[in-house]
């Protein structure tokens, strides 16, 4: 029993210590019915957001969206919310983009974004992903291998898919 009450007491400590953008990649798990790994990768991209913000002159920005949204959070169904974190995350969101800017995560996005609407976009129920060297040689994979970001065929994603492949 007092074995019980030492782990108890090490996994409240435990909780008590995690960071802002765990404890909202803990809640998306518990909305999403996420797996353990998944809240894992989830935090990890958060770490990996983390550097990229402040390589990028944003890590105010990064400090307040997860801190706003690691009070904010709410889940209706299993889609998880952060009201009122908009212009935190509005602000991160544009932060990062100029420091991708010159990169091939920017350009992608760019793309994207010019394409009609219901093809893709943020997804604001979850943190901002991480544009680190892996994401960057995969965008540039894709975009070297994709004639319209818009409407890729599938042999130029399996291209796109191969030479991502090689990515570190």
């Amino acid at each position: 029993m007092q074995m019980r009450t030492r782990l108890l007491a090490l996994a409240i400590t435990l909780t008590a210590c995690a960071t802002d953008p765990d404890s909202v990649c803990q809640d998306i798990g518990y909305c999403r019915t996420l797996s353990d790994d998944q809240v894992q990768t989830c935090q990890s991209q958060a770490k990996e957001l983390s550097r990229e913000a402040g390589a990028s002159g944003c890590s105010g920005q990064y400090a307040a969206y997860f801190s706003c949204a690691s009070s904010q959070y709410d889940c209706r169904g299993n889609v998880p919310s952060f009201a009122g974190c908009e212009a935190a995350r509005a602000a991160l969101d544009s932060c990062l983009a100029m420091g991708r800017s010159h990169n091939a995560c920017g350009e992608l996005a760019t793309r994207l974004a010019a394409c009609p609407a219901g093809t893709g976009g943020a997804d604001p129920s979850a943190p901002p992903s991480p544009c680190g060297a892996s994401e960057v040689c995969a965008a540039s994979c894709y975009l070297r291998s994709v004639k319209d970001v818009c409407r890729p065929e599938p042999a130029e994603i399996t291209d796109a898919a191969r030479c991502a492949g090689a990515c570190p």
